[in-house]
């Protein structure tokens, strides 16, 4: 990673610190008005909501809908580099790694508010917060490949028994999960979390059938720190 992008937008948004149109440091009490600039360029094609560029550790109070947001974020630092949202009732690690990172996860926000964005880095960091496009989603048989943590765009799968086929050649963890269109985990009709691989460390090469409980929109989360491929069919 050669440089760090500016980031896009000013929010308009009510309540609050939604209307102030402020950045609230949660370590000084500060405020600030959101700085505008050019769009981040995401490379999933995701709409910006909004994005936020900083150095060092800060807690910035942030204003969210609620539902499935795509997270790109990138550090150009050598030490931790830890991005959490959380409120009193809600907490989400987004990433964590550490030296240069670029990377895309998911997150769902449960209820529309203010959330704390904390960021630990002792670089200079970016964060944009995106949604999925919802434009005609692709319906299995699909194919995603990438390096390290991502997270692919919507996909239309039916209600009934889908196939993964996954292939990982990374050292650490490797997990692939689902979110549903409201940004929620998915589970099944007996209540069973819906996860195509809970956490694996290291290399795996495998297939798995896994039950999809209602037709939608979903997302494929990966967390990898190597080359991976998932297959859906």
């Amino acid at each position: 990673m050669n440089r760090i992008y500016p980031f896009l937008v000013a929010l308009l948004l009510a309540l609050s610190c939604m209307a102030g149109g402020c950045l609230v440091n949660r370590n000084t009490g500060e405020t600030t008005p959101f700085p505008t600039g050019t769009a981040i360029p995401v490379q999933t094609g995701t709409p910006v909501a909004t994005g936020h560029v900083g150095s060092g550790n800060m807690s910035l109070q942030v204003p969210f809908q609620a539902g499935l947001y795509l997270v790109q974020v990138e550090q150009n630092g050598t030490g931790l580099f830890l991005v959490e949202i959380s409120n009193d009732d809600f907490y989400q690690q987004v990433i964590r790694g550490s030296g240069q990172v670029r990377a895309t996860q998911a997150a769902g926000i449960p209820v529309g508010g203010l959330y704390w964005l904390n960021v630990t880095s002792n670089g200079i960091w970016d964060v944009t917060l995106g949604r999925p496009e919802a434009n005609r989603p692709p319906a299995p048989p699909v194919h995603l490949n990438g390096t390290g943590p991502a997270v692919s765009g919507y996909i239309n799968l039916a209600a009934k028994a889908t196939s993964f086929s996954l292939k990982n050649d990374g050292g650490g963890p490797f997990a692939v999960w689902l979110y549903n269109e409201s940004g929620g985990f998915v589970f099944d009709p007996t209540g069973t979390f819906v996860q195509p691989l809970p956490n694996q460390f290291g290399a795996y090469n495998g297939t798995i059938d896994v039950a999809i409980p209602e037709a939608g929109w979903y997302v494929v989360n990966v967390v990898s720190d190597g080359a991976w491929e998932v297959g859906i069919s």
